[in-house]
């Protein structure tokens, strides 16, 4: 679907440094298009499982997603500050899911519950 992928371990969920790998290719890449129009793609992995690491844990809860996705917000604001110094951006952020943690009983993402269902959006230009 890309004209280009890129895929290293280090970008995987495991990797508790995953988002800063991702950034860091991204605006590399970017880099190497100043001024053209670019699509780039990035599947925030830091969010998935597994992510009880941002914790110190081994046990993936909804605390330890929650402190995934602020370490990742870390690096997706170095992103978008550093690619919209320079140009306008059309910049959209979302989910693919979301995950249950004993909502009503469930465990996981594979379910039809609206904490799976329901995910965040944003669209804007800067």
């Amino acid at each position: 679907m890309f004209d280009e992928d890129h895929w290293r371990p280090e970008f995987c969920s495991p990797e508790p440094d995953s988002t800063r790998h991702q950034v860091d290719q991204a605006l590399e890449l970017a880099a190497q298009h100043p001024g053209q129009p670019l699509f780039l793609f990035i599947n925030v992995s830091a969010t998935h499982v597994p992510h009880g690491h941002y914790l110190g844990d081994s046990t993936d809860t909804a605390a330890s997603q929650q402190a995934a996705l602020s370490y990742a917000d870390i690096h997706l604001g170095r992103l978008i500050t550093t690619l919209t110094a320079k140009q306008r951006w059309m910049i959209i952020m979302c989910a693919d899911h979301g995950d249950a943690y004993e909502d009503d009983g469930l465990h996981g993402r594979g379910i039809a519950h609206p904490v799976v269902m329901n995910v965040p959006y944003a669209a804007m230009v800067r």
